[in-house]
């Protein structure tokens, strides 16, 4: 087989003879490509090729559940009694596109078999089950095989196991079932074709085991299994899962790569993880590389969990992918030409602080923007949905400054290697008005309604002095298409009315951004409102994730009044709202 002398740093075509570690390897998940075309798919491939990506794990060719099987992304020729009541075929052209632009572009294609997310509950503790799963997968293979293998006999390499073992808290008849789910699977390829090797990716986790541990449990496993010459095992280092530290990375390597050489024939692969699962983030590039030169010293070859899905230019990933090719070509990380971005404050009741400013892209290596406050980290922007805007723009509301005093804020871009540019400093003081939330409480009526999926479920939710977490699926929040407007009565008339504050979600993820006017009436009767303030905000940006933002306005002058009117408006889809505050000065 060709990958029984394989070095990943000095083979002929991944790495060309380079001297330091490099991608051979990448997984993809078959939903997010199922509608690819093989011309499409063939784009998609040579994109990796051009950078030494010439091995493509598809992570799974069907999904099922203890019912029968769902999801089938090939050609498949299931009985009806395979068939569960979900069973879906609409991607079943995905398998043959693949292997058909691999033979092109010269890819070789690692098949995973069945997917079964049963496996997170039961894992290797019900061995009837794990008996069918095995002939399940088995039965697949067979399908698959006498479908595709003659006509893509290049592209169509091996098959990947995708059932993914851990290594914590493993008992004697845990590894014994693990070792039997394995020989299920090895068995029955071998007797489909003996040459084509089967690769496996287990993950690494530091939680309540040692690297010692850990390299024993694999030591015993592997003394059970029936592993072929040439399989590969491809362990996950879970880095971007979160699982391990890059400081502990090592010592895991180590102890895995003595138990691999104690089982003749197998091979050790590194599966360095791209990502931060705790954002579905792209990992910086130095993060990345870190992982792939302290695993380098272990294994013979690296793949990506996954270039396809954080990397790539198909998924909008243009600027990781520029920065990967050039430290590729090179060895080296492409070079920090960020500047300073130019930013201003604006302060609202002494205490809510919305930053907004700009900073030049003219490289296109602007990832995001890094906001320090006092010396620590406050939140990061993600840009990388900005990739090829020449001048971006950007916003965030501060909103925990009461009582503080001063603060001083540093804003910095950072490049797609995770390195920081140079950075703006400002120097904000509070004043900090003795006021309450004169709303709290208090009755309203909306002359829009939420949208029916995010109702004002209590018919109080706005006032009731109730947060939500940075998450749409909280019940606190409510969400709108249009132009909510609110009309708060406060019971009496109230002296002092100095600020208006919006709590909302922000960020851009799934479409919700903070509104970027807020407009406030008042009125004695609450049939005549006068216009007291009005404010545009700076536009939200997309950074990945959801977070809470306070959208505040000051009134130029204090309001006296029993009926607050406030419109709240966005140009860019949903506005989540769970609280609104009026601020009153106490007497």
């Amino acid at each position: 087989m060709e990958f029984r002398a394989y070095n990943a740093c000095k083979t002929e075509k991944a790495g060309g003879g380079k001297k330091y570690p490099v991608l051979r390897g990448n997984f993809m998940q078959p939903g997010a490509f199922k509608g690819y075309s093989a011309e499409k798919m063939k784009s998609h491939l040579q994109t990796m090729y051009d950078i030494g990506i010439d091995i493509l794990v598809l992570q799974w060719s069907f999904e099922n559940t203890s019912e029968g099987v769902t999801n089938v992304y090939y050609r498949s020729s299931f009985e009806s009694a395979d068939k569960s009541s979900l069973y879906n075929e609409s991607g079943k052209n995905l398998l043959g596109n693949i292997l058909a632009a691999a033979e092109e572009v010269g890819v070789k294609v690692f098949v995973g078999l069945n997917n079964n997310d049963e496996w997170w509950e039961k894992a290797v503790s019900d061995k009837a089950w794990l008996t069918a799963q095995a002939e399940l997968g088995i039965k697949g293979a067979r399908q698959i095989y006498a479908t595709y293998k003659k006509q893509y006999p290049n592209a169509f390499y091996g098959w990947y196991f995708v059932f993914e073992m851990y290594n914590t808290a493993a008992t004697r008849e845990m590894m014994e079932n693990g070792a039997f789910l394995l020989n299920g699977f090895c068995d029955g390829l071998t007797e489909i074709d003996g040459e084509m090797p089967m690769m496996l990716s287990p993950f690494l986790s530091a939680y309540g085991t040692e690297p010692e541990v850990t390299g024993q449990q694999w030591k015993e496993i592997f003394a059970m299994t029936r592993f072929r010459d040439g399989d590969i095992f491809c362990c996950q280092d879970s880095v971007g899962a979160g699982y391990i530290s890059i400081d502990q990375l090592e010592g895991y390597y180590r102890e895995i790569k003595k138990a691999v050489d104690t089982k003749e024939g197998l091979h050790f692969w590194a599966n360095n993880e791209d990502f931060n699962l705790s954002n579905s983030s792209t990992a910086p590039l130095n993060r990345f590389l870190k992982q792939l030169q302290i695993s380098s010293s272990y294994v013979e070859a690296h793949v990506t969990f996954a270039y396809s899905h954080y990397q790539h230019p198909d998924m909008g990933k243009t600027g990781y992918h520029n920065a990967y090719k050039t430290y590729y070509e090179t060895g080296k990380l492409p070079e920090n030409t960020l500047t300073a971005p130019e930013v201003s404050f604006d302060m609202e009741d002494g205490s809510a602080v919305t930053l907004s400013g700009s900073i030049q892209n003219p490289d296109k290596t602007v990832a995001g923007i890094r906001i320090l406050k006092n010396g620590e980290e406050l939140q990061v922007i993600d840009l990388t949905r900005e990739y090829g805007i020449s001048s971006i723009s950007f916003s965030f509301t501060d909103h925990d400054n009461a009582g503080s005093g001063t603060a001083e804020y540093e804003i910095c871009g950072i490049d797609y290697c995770g390195s920081n540019g140079p950075a703006a400093k400002l120097t904000v003081s509070f004043v900090t008005r003795n006021g309450v939330n004169v709303a709290e409480g208090k009755s309203y009526t909306m002359l829009k309604q939420p949208e029916a999926n995010y109702p004002d479920e209590v018919g109080n939710a706005f006032t009731d002095g109730k947060l939500g977490e940075p998450t749409y699926g909280d019940k606190a929040w409510s969400g709108f298409l249009g132009r909510p407007e609110f009309v708060i009565d406060l019971g009496k008339k109230v002296d002092g009315i100095y600020s208006v504050r919006v709590n909302t979600l922000g960020g851009g993820n799934a479409a919700i951004y903070a509104p970027n006017q807020i407009t406030v009436f008042v009125s004695d009767d609450g049939e005549n409102f006068t216009q007291v303030a009005s404010k545009t905000f700076t536009a939200d940006v997309n950074s990945g994730s959801l977070n809470v933002v306070v959208r505040s306005i000051t009134l130029p002058e204090d309001a006296s009044a029993r009926y607050v009117k406030i419109a709240v408006a966005t140009n860019q889809s949903w506005i989540f709202i769970d609280e609104i505050s009026v601020m009153a000065e106490q007497s």
